[in-house]
């Protein structure tokens, strides 16, 4: 049985072309990707995503304004499943 060393383990937040969540079409999204001994092994969701480099200059803006407001809570939402 092979083991890993803890040590041969990192991630970072990456952009990840995605294009099995968009029927074959590019999606670019910001992802947690984990490696081990220095190659890619995986990548988590949930995404934030756009069609093309561009419009992902967009998003990357929108997180940094959110990053100026302060956060929402569950509580400012109103409860699932009530019908308004």
């Amino acid at each position: 049985m092979e083991t890993t060393n803890i040590f041969d383990f990192y991630w970072n937040y990456r952009i990840v072309n995605t294009k099995s969540k968009n029927g074959g079409e590019d999606w670019y999204c910001i992802q947690e990707v984990t490696y081990y001994d220095g190659k890619p092994d995986g990548y988590g969701d949930p995404c934030l995503g756009s069609e093309d480099m561009q419009t992902f200059g967009d998003v990357w803006h929108m997180m940094k304004e959110a990053m100026e407001l302060p956060p929402l809570q569950e509580e400012d939402f109103p409860p699932q499943g009530d019908e308004q």
